[in-house]
């Protein structure tokens, strides 16, 4: 009786199947009989803004994390489970991770990885190390000097690149969570001022009217564009996917501070040896025959990009470009050298103004796109061993 009752059930299911169109049970091709090879994990079916099967969280100390509804579908199988691997501790300041795991009947699997980031909300001094994925810089261990600067370059290389412009993700994109105003989730901080302003209002031909604000009793157009810290014709990458693309130096500014600095040095202004220094507004400064000091508050954040890029792009195969840090670079721009300066006043800007929640929530951010970090954002003692003390 049992087995006429599996026989029915068979023929019920089966009947079932081809009476909706499928033509797949459990692997095999019912109308032809055959195996059909099943070598793909199934989709994993989410909420959550997945890119290359990465998720980036950050949350401050307390907060949650709602992982949505899960499912999963497999183009084999009918049936696939799905599960998360590992828990975090909402109350543990540092990185931590858990997996999406989705396997279907045959034994393939999908996973998402999940990068949580867990920011304290009270702390004076953040301790940018707490978030380095386990294991991340094993390989700097002991190093100084040339050999550290290529123990990092080998750590950070071949990153995953984004294009400049493209309908599918893009600097665009990716800058605008990056810089998202962290009280207003629709504004993008714009650097040179520290305004909060529109996503919306991104350098375009067709600005909508929410752009226009008044200045001194007159309708002004503000808009922000994509600002390379490392300017793009010191060494003449342009905006080519690789350097001119890189979003550890990419910023969104306010497009008039923008064409200031164009591709100036950088230096300090006001230390008391310069000349023909011009107020540029929100405390920008340019000086001298080409040269430009930043507003206080992203001094360091300037020279940990600068820092960065000339670790990341050593002139080796597919890096388009070989960067140096100096104090007195050539400032002629016609040469497009592959300079940037002042390395002096780079190093004092980056102890004067320590490491930020901003710059570490950035650099996870950025991680979770492009896979490589901001090595001087995460342990900014690396600067000295490097670039040595400024004199």
């Amino acid at each position: 009786m049992k087995k006429a009752k599996y026989y029915i059930g068979i023929i019920i299911l089966i009947a079932g199947v081809l009476a909706v169109g499928s033509e797949k049970l459990f692997g095999i091709n019912i109308l032809t009989a055959t195996v059909i090879d099943d070598a793909v994990g199934p989709a994993i079916e989410t909420t959550l803004d997945v890119n290359d099967g990465e998720v980036t969280v950050t949350l401050k100390q307390g907060e949650t994390f709602d992982l949505g509804s899960l499912s999963c579908d497999d183009d084999h199988d009918f049936f696939c489970d799905v599960k998360t691997i590992g828990e975090y501790d909402k109350d543990k300041i540092g990185s931590q991770v858990i997996v999406i795991q989705s396997i279907d009947t045959s034994g393939n699997e999908s996973t998402i990885k999940i990068n949580i980031t867990v920011l304290d909300p009270n702390a004076d001094y953040i301790d940018p190390s707490l978030y380095i994925p386990t294991g991340y810089y094993d390989s700097i261990d002991g190093l100084t000097g040339e050999e550290l600067k290529a123990a990092l370059n080998d750590i950070i290389t071949n990153h995953t690149e984004f294009p400049y412009t493209s309908t599918s993700t893009d600097v665009w994109d990716i800058m605008k969570e990056a810089d998202e105003d962290p009280e207003n989730p629709d504004n993008v901080i714009m650097f040179y001022s520290g305004f909060s302003w529109p996503k919306a209002c991104q350098d375009t031909v067709t600005p909508p009217e929410l752009c226009r604000t008044d200045v001194d009793g007159e309708s002004k157009l503000v808009e922000w564009n994509r600002e390379h810290i490392w300017s793009k014709s010191r060494g003449d990458f342009g905006t080519s996917v690789g350097a001119g693309t890189d979003l550890h130096h990419l910023v969104a500014a306010e497009r008039n501070m923008n064409s200031t600095k164009n591709n100036r040095h950088y230096e300090d202004c006001n230390d008391g040896d310069d000349t023909n220094i011009v107020d540029r507004g929100y405390g920008n400064y340019t000086c001298n025959d080409w040269e430009f000091e930043p507003r206080d508050e992203v001094k360091g954040d300037v020279a940990r990009m600068i820092f960065y890029m000339a670790i990341r792009y050593e002139g080796e195969p597919g890096d388009e470009v070989d960067l140096e840090v100096l104090n007195d670079p050539n400032s002629d721009k016609s040469l497009k050298l592959g300079e940037y300066g002042d390395l002096d006043d780079l190093i004092r800007w980056h102890l004067e103004d320590p490491v930020d929640e901003k710059e570490i929530l950035r650099n996870n951010i950025i991680f979770g796109y492009q896979g490589n970090r901001n090595p001087f954002i995460d342990m900014p003692t690396l600067v000295e061993l490097i670039f040595g003390s400024a004199s």
